[in-house]
């Protein structure tokens, strides 16, 4: 099952829907990044679940493009989220 755009509000404690798309686009890009860095489609690889670590990296990365989303915000955007990688070594394919 894929993370929503519900599990990322809970994860950043949001309860109103006026940014819904933004989220799901954040979302959505955190996803692809971490496809792109694990070399793997979530989808396929892992049909029953995305494995939790991974889950957590991906909506961490998502709650971090949201809360610095503004372009005269001062933080890490042009990074991930600390951890990150820690949290997807171990689900990434070497070729």
């Amino acid at each position: 099952m894929a993370l929503t755009v519900t599990d990322l509000k809970a994860h950043l404690k949001v309860d109103f829907d006026d940014d819904d798309a933004e989220l799901a686009r954040m979302l959505t890009a955190a996803s692809l990044h971490a496809e792109r860095y694990l070399r793997r489609d979530l989808a396929t690889d892992y049909p029953d679940g995305i494995p939790e670590p991974v889950e957590v990296a991906i909506l961490q990365h998502a709650a971090s493009m949201y809360r610095y989303r503004e372009a005269g915000t001062t933080g890490a955007v042009s990074e991930v989220p600390m951890g990150w990688k820690d949290l997807l070594s171990t689900y990434r394919v070497f070729m």
